[in-house]
């Protein structure tokens, strides 16, 4: 009985030594939080792939993918230490130093800048402008009276749609057509459920959320008109650094794409941010993680190879390069050219 009772007492202390232990453990791991767009968009894959390797490669380290809410939400969590990673470059750099478009109600955008790093660039994608066949929509200028999901209400893509929509159009939400107002995935739902007329969403080619549509529906995409291109609205637009011009292959959804010709686009160059308090040490260890493995991120989706490479990695860098970041940079022989950045006489010069 004795024995009995002293196998007992000593199996229980073994066990709340282990749960002890283990406890140290998890109270020793460091946990983060990437915020990014929905799944199916480039930024999602991205973070997603970052915070595979992170988990994979640094032991002690586990990032959180948070596909929760606005893009612009997500960088000022990040400036003021709520978050560790989000979506960066140099059009929200641009616009949050000048306090404009999402950022308007910022009072210290120049300063919020210097919270945040750079890790790496990357193309986030090009716009999709996508319509149901059957909606009889062909064009831009056929969308007046349409539901049109344009991006989250305070997203940068939002503000960039308005732009090219009344540059292609001259229309203006509110008054020619009706401005969806949901965040990237249920707004991917809510289409496929035929609750509005006009999908806009940015992400690279072929876009998998987009490929699954096509699968089953005859889909249309909206094509830019180069001849509108000298327009205020796309000038204001396309002068953003970051821009670029591109075509959206028919072949890249299949025979249900019912466009017969390349269909013109824009995008734009973003990349990877960090709180820039984060330990440089870490940082280093995480860039290892990531791009010494990046054969993983390459094979999780067909667009991975050609969005990540150490060269776009340095394309299109804004602001301050986290110093980690850097020092893997050094290591692996890559020339970086100047940053974006902007100054207070850049400020008082521009006009909003």
């Amino acid at each position: 009985m004795i024995g009995s009772r002293f196998a007992f007492v000593l199996a229980a202390s073994i066990a709340a030594l282990a749960v002890s232990n283990s406890t140290i453990v998890n109270a020793a791991e460091k946990r983060y939080v990437v915020g990014t767009l929905a799944e199916g968009t480039t930024p999602f894959l991205i973070s997603t792939a970052w915070a595979n390797a992170v988990n994979r490669h640094y032991p002690g380290h586990k990032v959180q993918v948070s596909a929760v809410g606005a893009g612009t939400r997500h960088m000022l969590l990040v400036a003021q230490r709520k978050m560790d990673f989000c979506l960066w470059g140099p059009t929200p750099y641009n616009l949050l130093y000048r306090q404009i478009g999402p950022f308007r109600k910022i009072k210290n955008g120049p300063e919020m800048t210097t919270k945040v790093s750079m890790l790496f660039s990357f193309q986030i994608g090009i716009y999709h402008a996508v319509v149901y066949d059957s909606s009889g929509i062909k064009s831009y200028g056929d969308i007046k009276g349409k539901k049109v999901f344009l991006g989250p209400p305070a997203g940068v893509a939002t503000r960039n749609m308005r732009l090219i929509v009344e540059a292609m159009t001259g229309y203006l939400p509110g008054k020619d057509y009706q401005q969806i107002k949901l965040g990237w995935g249920a707004a991917q739902q809510a289409f496929q459920d035929r609750k509005f007329d006009v999908w806009i969403t940015v992400t690279a080619t072929p876009s998998p959320a987009v490929s699954q549509l096509a699968l089953t529906n005859k889909i249309r995409m909206l094509g830019l008109d180069r001849s509108k291109f000298n327009h205020p609205s796309w000038k204001k637009y396309f002068r953003q650094p970051g821009r670029m011009l591109a075509d959206i292959d028919p072949k890249d959804y299949g025979r249900n794409m019912v466009n017969t010709e390349p269909v013109p686009t824009t995008g734009a160059w973003v990349g990877l941010g960090v709180r820039s308090d984060m330990p440089a040490e870490t940082v280093y260890r995480m860039m290892k993680a990531f791009w010494d493995n990046i054969g993983d991120a390459h094979a999780m989706a067909k667009q991975m190879k050609s969005l990540l490479s150490l060269q776009n990695a340095v394309t299109a860098l804004a602001g301050d390069i986290h110093p980690g970041a850097l020092r893997y940079y050094k290591e692996m022989g890559l020339k970086i050219g100047q940053p974006f950045r902007l100054t207070q006489a850049d400020l008082k010069r521009r006009k909003k």
